[in-house]
């Protein structure tokens, strides 16, 4: 569990570590079962998609090179709708969840101020808006495999299912100020105002974790390779789960590689606990879904983890919804 960590704490992490302390943050209140965890977790939702709105919305308005391009221009007007779509549908549910609509976020609105007040020019400035957007599609993420509300996960899946796009679309409002967009990083003073708003009001001690709710039987013992194999399988409809055998202990991750969709049962296992997406080689540790290796382009987030047990010569699985 990270905490509320003290700025200079967090700045110490490279960048790709920031979606990680997100993510991990995240799962943990999610696996608290606590509905006020919940509560602090979609309000930091809240928050995190106000600042992408808030500063995207100021490229729109402010950045010349941006407006002067059709294409460009066209394609933050469709992400703008589409997140503002998104705030809604988070608005609507955190008002049946607390009984209030929020009004402005205030916390938000004077990040965002702050983070124009520190970049350093566009590039700074877009960056930031890319952490944030990417900050939150992670917590988002956590929220579709541990959270135990229906209604929520529907919201956060409609989220999620466009990050591809959203991601590549700042990328190419990024290219007109930064040579490689892809590798280009945020300044330490934008990350640590972004990072000021994503992990505030996150519990500063471990949040008590509960067992999953349910178990789910999901193939024999006998189906995978008693050295190390992996089988894929799909429950409630919808959850694609990669189970990972490695001597007499399994495994079991979200089937899907984080970096750009590609089925983890396609790719590469190198025992005792790693798999390859075979698109890009991105690698994981199947025990706690980890990135070990990232791909050759972009960045991959850590995996989603399922407890595994298995009786009677069944293997089940572990979920924190019912």
């Amino acid at each position: 569990m990270v905490s509320a960590t003290p700025e200079v704490r967090l700045l110490e992490l490279r960048a790709f570590d920031f979606e990680p302390a997100m993510w991990y943050s995240s799962v943990s209140l999610l696996r608290s079962g606590s509905r006020g965890w919940l509560e602090v977790y979609a309000r930091k939702l809240l928050s995190l998609l106000d600042l992408s709105i808030y500063g995207l919305n100021r490229v729109a308005s402010d950045s010349e090179e941006i407006a002067s391009d059709p294409y460009l221009y066209q394609t933050l007007g469709f992400v703008l709708t589409s997140l503002t779509r998104h705030r809604r549908m988070l608005l609507n549910y955190i008002q049946s969840l607390t009984g209030s609509r929020p009004t402005i976020d205030k916390e938000a609105l004077t990040t965002y101020r702050n983070m124009v007040e520190v970049s350093s020019g566009w590039a700074d400035f877009i960056a930031g808006c890319k952490l944030a957007l990417r900050l939150l599609i992670t917590a988002a993420r956590a929220g579709v495999f541990y959270a135990n509300d229906r209604n929520l996960r529907m919201v956060l899946t409609a989220l999620i299912e466009r990050d591809y796009e959203y991601n590549t679309y700042i990328d190419d409002f990024l290219g007109r100020y930064a040579p490689e967009p892809d590798a280009f990083q945020p300044s330490e003073a934008v990350v640590s105002t972004v990072l000021s708003l994503a992990m505030s009001h996150f519990p500063q001690e471990p949040v008590a974790e509960q067992p999953p709710l349910r178990w789910v039987e999901v193939c024999g013992e006998d189906e995978i390779p008693a050295q190390s194999g992996t089988k894929m399988a799909v429950m409630d409809g919808w959850l694609e789960v990669l189970i990972v055998r490695s001597g007499k202990e399994f495994y079991a991750v979200e089937n899907v590689c984080t970096h750009e969709g590609g089925w983890l049962s396609d790719g590469l296992l190198y025992p005792p606990h790693m798999v390859s997406c075979i698109d890009h080689l991105a690698k994981f540790d199947v025990r706690t879904g980890e990135v070990l290796a990232q791909p050759h382009h972009g960045l991959a987030r850590p995996l989603a983890t399922f407890p595994v047990k298995v009786e009677g010569g069944k293997v089940f699985v572990g979920l924190h919804f019912t």
